[in-house]
C-alpha cells in the first residue's frame, strides 16, 4: 500500500508571487472562465482545497463514463444497423453470482442506477463482441476498434477497483488509460453536444433558405426535371456540411474524461479509490432516510424518520440477542409464551468473553455458578428484559 506523501497547500504556493502578479494571474485566469476566491477551507492550515476532491467510482466512472460509452455504442450500433443484435444478446445474458440477470432488452430500460451501470460493466465487453459477429470487410477495422476502446475502459475500471495497489497494478491501469484515449477516436462522430446540435442545425436553415432563394431566382430558367437533379446534390452537399461541422465541434474534453488521469496519482498519495467512493454514502441515505420518509405520513417527517431508523435499529439488537441465546442447547418456556427457549449452555468456546470484577468468570454459566443462580432462572430474567 502506498502512504501518504506530504505536500504545500496552495496558499503557501501563493504566498511566492508578488501582488501585482497574483493580480495578473486572476485576471488572465478570469478570461478562460476560472474564478479565484477564497472559501471556507483558505484559511485552514495543513488543507489543500485541490486534494479535497476524491475519483469517485460511482458518479465518475458508473453513472459518469459509463452513461457516455453507452451513448456511443447506442449511435456506433444504429450506424452499422447492429441494435437488434445487442438487444438479443443483452437479454440472453445467463445468471451468474453477482451479476443480475436483464429483465428486459437494454433499450427498453428507462433509468440507470449505480448497481445497473455495476453489472453492464461486468457484461458489455462480451455483449459488444456478440453483436458484432461476422462484420463485413469495411466493418472489420471500426468494429475492432470499438471493441477495443470500450474492453480498455471496463479493464481500467476493474483495476481501479482494487483494494490495494503496486506498481504493476498502476502501470497496468496507466496503459488500459493510454489505449482507450488512442482508439476513442472511434466513437467521436456521436460525441455531439447540446450546443453543437443547435449549431449545426441553425447552420442547416440558414443553408436551406440560401439555396431555396437561389432557386427561386432561375425558377424560370429551370425545368422541373432539372429542379429534381438539383435537389439531391444540394441534400448531400447539407450533409456533408453538417458532418464536417459536427466532426471539428465534437471533442473529449469533460471533466469526467480528464479525471481519469488523477486516478494513478491519487493511488499514490491517498491508497485505495474505493474507501472514496460514495457508494456507501448512497446506501446509507437509501436505508436511513429514504425509507423511513415513505413510511411516514409527511407530516413531521424527520422525527417519524429517525423514530422508524431507531425502531428498526433495536429489534434489530433483539433479534440478533434472542438468536444468540437460541444457539445454546436445551429449551425453556418463559411466561406465558409458547416459544422455547435453551435452558442448558453450549460447551463451545463464547465468542465474547464477559468483564467484570470476578476472576475466573468468562461465559453466562461461570457467572450463574459465582452468584449461586440457577441457568434457568437466569435465562428467564435476560429474556424477559429483552421482551
Amino acid at each position: 500500500m502506498y502512504e501518504t506523501r506530504d505536500h504545500r497547500p496552495n496558499r503557501e504556493k501563493a504566498m511566492r508571487h508578488e501582488p501585482a502578479e497574483a493580480a495578473g494571474i486572476a485576471e488572465y485566469l478570469q478570461q478562460f472562465g476560472v474564478k479565484i476566491g477564497k472559501n471556507i477551507f483558505t484559511v485552514l492550515d495543513r488543507v489543500s482545497p485541490a486534494d479535497l476532491h476524491k475519483p469517485d467510482l460511482l458518479h465518475n466512472i458508473y453513472l459518469g463514463l459509463f452513461k457516455h460509452m453507452m451513448e456511443w455504442v447506442e449511435g456506433f450500433l444504429k450506424k452499422h444497423k447492429r441494435q437488434q443484435a445487442f438487444d438479443a444478446a443483452w437479454k440472453e445474458i445467463p445468471p451468474y453470482p453477482r451479476c443480475s440477470v436483464p429483465k428486459k432488452v437494454y433499450r427498453e430500460i428507462t433509468q440507470w442506477e449505480g448497481k445497473e451501470m455495476r453489472n453492464l460493466g461486468r457484461s458489455i465487453s462480451a455483449v459488444f463482441a456478440s453483436a458484432f459477429r461476422n462484420p463485413d470487410s469495411s466493418q472489420y477495422q471500426d468494429f475492432k476498434s470499438a471493441l477495443k476502446c470500450v474492453s480498455t475502459l471496463v479493464d481500467f475500471t476493474h483495476m481501479a477497483q482494487y483494494c490495494s495497489h503496486t506498481p504493476d497494478t498502476l502501470s497496468y491501469m496507466e496503459s488500459y488509460l493510454q489505449t482507450f484515449r488512442q482508439t476513442k477516436v472511434i466513437f467521436l462522430e456521436f460525441r455531439t453536444s447540446k450546443a453543437t446540435r443547435v449549431q449545426a442545425n441553425r447552420q442547416d436553415r440558414e443553408l436551406s433558405e440560401l439555396m431555396a432563394d437561389q432557386r427561386a431566382k432561375q425558377v424560370r430558367h429551370r425545368t422541373v426535371a432539372n429542379r429534381r437533379q438539383l435537389a439531391l446534390p444540394e441534400r448531400v452537399e447539407r450533409s456533408d456540411r453538417r458532418a464536417d461541422l459536427i466532426r471539428r465541434e465534437n471533442h473529449f474534453n469533460f471533466i469526467k474524461m480528464h479525471y481519469l488521469t488523477h486516478f494513478a496519482s491519487h493511488v499514490q498519495r491517498f491508497a485505495s479509490i474505493s474507501m472514496y467512493s460514495t457508494d456507501i454514502g448512497e446506501l446509507a441515505h437509501k436505508d436511513q432516510i429514504k425509507h423511513g420518509y415513505c413510511r411516514s405520513n409527511n407530516n413531521e417527517a424527520t422525527r417519524q424518520i429517525l423514530s422508524h431508523y431507531g425502531r428498526q435499529y433495536v429489534l434489530g439488537i433483539r433479534l440478533q440477542t434472542i438468536e444468540a441465546l437460541c444457539k445454546v442447547e436445551g429449551v425453556i418456556v418463559v411466561e406465558d409464551s409458547t416459544k422455547e427457549r435453551p435452558t442448558v449452555p453450549s460447551r463451545s468456546t463464547p465468542r465474547r468473553v464477559l468483564k467484570g470484577r470476578m476472576k475466573n468468570t468468562s461465559t453466562l454459566t461461570e457467572l450463574c455458578t459465582a452468584l449461586n443462580i440457577h441457568y434457568s432462572n437466569m435465562m428467564e430474567q435476560i429474556l424477559r428484559f429483552i421482551r
